[in-house]
């Protein structure tokens, strides 16, 4: 539970974030992505319930926790500082910071070690600080609308480093509302609207229990349609069939990146076969019918592993 100036944001949200997975955190402008990330990171005090990260409670501030989370603001002021000498000055109080890797970023991201904050433009400070984020290793990484600033190629040179940053004892959280940009690098979904949880679960749950169709009208016995100018998207229930394992999914769409500016614009298949920009259009736009199917089944499935 959480209220800001008497405006209560968060009442009865629960959720739970596994290690080892990649969350795309997706919810319209104002509906609480920024303020749940802020609640992880204990830079905002719960004022009712419980709110545990790694064990800790994120308020307390700890240096157990701080050591392994990373909080990247949307925007946010820099020293006036060059960029490696910020990061090696604020990198040694954290015990998995590695000095080479920052500078590979930094290098990938095109963007000087040597140039201080005050001399770079917004998208560069952005890099910068993303760049120090992933060099730090943290066990929790929370990056809030990473993508807002940069430019296609800096988006796709992200996408490529966070890719590369998946480890079984790490847990990211891309916190956006603009679909597309974590459609290629989440296993995980968690949508919140107004302050409610309206879904949280993998890819692989979710294509195994329903498929996506292109046709030219909207399909008869469909959950959820969405009209597009190349004709229309649906939900459709079941699973369809692939010849390849689902533990192999998120590994084929891990390393598959979109290549030239062009595809930018394009509908895009991800390789777990669940289409996310249409499948969050689907849930805050009253599309009842996937979220009470989807949540049936997941929680189910769910309650029984836990038994």
């Amino acid at each position: 539970m959480f209220s800001y100036r008497g405006r209560r944001i968060y009442d009865g949200l629960s959720l739970k974030l596994n290690d080892g997975a990649v969350y795309g955190l997706l919810g319209r402008n104002g509906a609480g992505k920024t303020t749940l990330m802020r609640l992880m990171a204990g830079l905002l005090k719960c004022t009712g319930g419980r709110i545990s990260v790694n064990g800790m409670t994120p308020f307390e501030r700890r240096t157990e926790f701080l050591d392994e989370v990373c909080f990247v603001p949307e925007s946010f002021n820099a020293p006036d500082m060059p960029v490696v000498k910020f990061a090696d000055s604020y990198g040694v109080f954290y015990s998995h910071y590695d000095s080479g890797a920052l500078r590979g970023y930094l290098e990938a991201f095109d963007v000087n070690p040597g140039d201080s904050f005050r001399k770079l433009s917004a998208g560069q400070k952005k890099k910068a600080l993303i760049a120090f984020a992933l060099s730090l290793n943290t066990r929790l990484l929370l990056l809030d609308e990473p993508g807002n600033g940069l430019d296609i190629p800096s988006r796709l040179c992200l996408r490529r480093m966070l890719a590369g940053h998946r480890r079984p004892d790490r847990t990211i959280v891309l916190s956006t509302h603009q679909v597309r940009e974590v459609d290629e690098i989440t296993d995980h979904v968690t949508v919140i609207d107004s302050g409610r949880l309206l879904l949280n679960a993998s890819l692989e749950e979710i294509a195994a229990r329903v498929h996506f169709t292109r046709t030219g009208t909207p399909e008869t016995g469909a959950l959820y349609s969405e009209r597009t100018a190349a004709g229309a998207v649906n939900i459709m229930p079941g699973a369809v069939s692939r010849t390849e394992p689902p533990e192999l999914w998120a590994e084929d769409k891990a390393h598959h990146f979109i290549s030239d500016q062009a595809a930018e614009t394009e509908s895009y298949r991800s390789g777990s076969g669940v289409d996310l920009e249409v499948l969050f259009n689907a849930c805050i736009s009253g599309g009842r019918k996937v979220l009470e199917y989807l949540r049936s089944d997941i929680l189910r499935e769910k309650e029984v592993r836990d038994e």
